[in-house]
């Protein structure tokens, strides 16, 4: 299992990793801030980085489709389809299901 995100979403993917771990996943936590810069190298490490057959799940506090390049047709974007919330980070994380513990569900929903 791979985990994609960029920002702050990354340590929640961290997180969220830890979690897996403990039920047995062998999981991976990849950093892609920039898509475009991703999509400049070569074929051999984007295929290193982001294997075509494995599952790769991506988090983002944006619009799903910022990842769904990187996650590919079976992978899965846990994402907002909204925006304009006001609230401090914290909370805003909890509702939104930005936590370790939704990553892990939502995971875990996905391989299921």
């Amino acid at each position: 299992m791979i985990l994609v995100a960029s920002g702050s979403e990354v340590s929640t993917c961290v997180d969220g990793a830890s979690l897996l771990r403990k039920d047995g996943l062998k999981v991976r936590v990849v950093s892609a801030p920039s898509e475009g810069l991703f999509r400049r190298q070569s074929k051999e490490y984007q295929e290193q980085v982001l294997p075509k057959d494995a599952k790769i799940f991506g988090l983002t506090a944006g619009l799903p489709v910022t990842l769904e390049g990187l996650v590919g047709a079976n992978g899965k974007v846990y994402g907002l389809n909204s925006f304009g919330f006001s609230a401090p980070y914290k909370v805003l994380d909890e509702k939104l299901g930005f936590t370790a513990e939704n990553v892990y569900k939502q995971v875990k929903d996905f391989l299921a």
